[in-house]
């Protein structure tokens, strides 16, 4: 089977629904009424909260005409992340919030941080992403819409730190050409969130062929540019307006310029200096005096 939109699947299990044995229904209700958790859950938790058994949820993702609850998840996530339109999405936030006063939305905020910094994927990936940044020759870092503002701060910040980096966004100029300079010795972070760019996805997919390492930062392993990533870092999006939470992911970044720092200290403080003595001997900062 495979799921055009998410409608047609729901309408496929409410129809099917008055057929079905006790737990299967207790399964087609909750597809039903949270299929938006559905990308973020394995078989084994999603039988937790509905309280049925790993294959109760299996045989009925089969009896959909799926091959398992790993191709039904795929398809889910590609409809609810991908197919969602704007407006829609915009509406059921709004919705969320209701008549509470906008300045509530900090919650939202709030539980996206400890959510993406808690998760066991970014505590065991944290060290290996540091490494990486290490080894890297030069470090890309893409992100398109508004995940170009979270590539632009994360290339600034690095490279006052010393790093090398090369910023892959709309105002970079010719990115396919700047993307094609990756090699294997150099590093390549994405940010990416639904709904996702093509051309995210196309230079993800030329750093995967070119033997690039990859790191992505995601709202779910699952996207297409995840897909392509050696190590992912997972970012709770969840949003009170019509656009994903960026919260979770500038959480990460301070998360990893503060461990940069930490292990090359004192590099990064010469690095610094050499480029604030530069800025002052040149007058481009301001000072008190009014002068520049």
């Amino acid at each position: 089977m495979v799921i055009k939109n998410i409608d047609g699947l729901l309408t496929l299990i409410k129809n099917s629904y008055e057929t079905l044995a006790p737990a299967q229904k207790s399964v087609a209700r909750y597809i039903v009424e949270s299929y938006q958790n559905i990308p973020f859950l394995s078989v084994t938790a999603m039988a937790r909260e509905i309280g049925v058994s790993d294959t109760t949820i299996i045989k009925y993702c089969m009896q959909l005409g799926f091959s398992g609850y790993g191709d039904f998840k795929r398809q889910v996530t590609n409809a609810v992340q991908v197919n969602a339109d704007w407006h829609s999405r915009f509406e059921t936030h709004l919705d969320s919030v209701g008549t509470k006063s906008a300045y509530s939305t900090y919650e939202t905020e709030v539980k996206n941080l400890q959510g993406t910094f808690s998760n066991p994927i970014n505590q065991q990936n944290y060290e290996a992403l540091l490494d990486a940044l290490d080894r890297a020759e030069t470090i890309y870092i893409m992100g398109f819409r508004s995940s170009s503002v979270l590539a632009r701060f994360m290339s600034l910040s690095l490279g006052q730190i010393g790093y090398r980096t090369q910023l892959l966004a709309p105002e970079a100029g010719d990115l396919y050409e700047l993307s094609m300079r990756m090699t294997p010795k150099d590093l390549l972070i994405s940010f990416s969130f639904s709904r996702y760019s093509s051309d995210a996805v196309l230079i993800a997919q030329n750093a995967d062929m070119s033997g690039v390492p990859h790191v992505a930062f995601a709202d779910t392993m699952l996207s297409p540019v995840a897909a392509k990533a050696d190590l992912t870092m997972v970012c709770e999006v969840d949003s009170c307006n019509n656009v994903p939470s960026l919260t979770g992911a500038v959480g990460l970044i301070s998360l990893v310029l503060t461990g940069c720092g930490q292990r090359h200290r004192e590099k990064a403080q010469e690095h610094m200096k050499r480029v604030e003595g530069f800025l002052s001997e040149n007058h481009l900062l301001y000072t008190p005096d009014g002068q520049c």
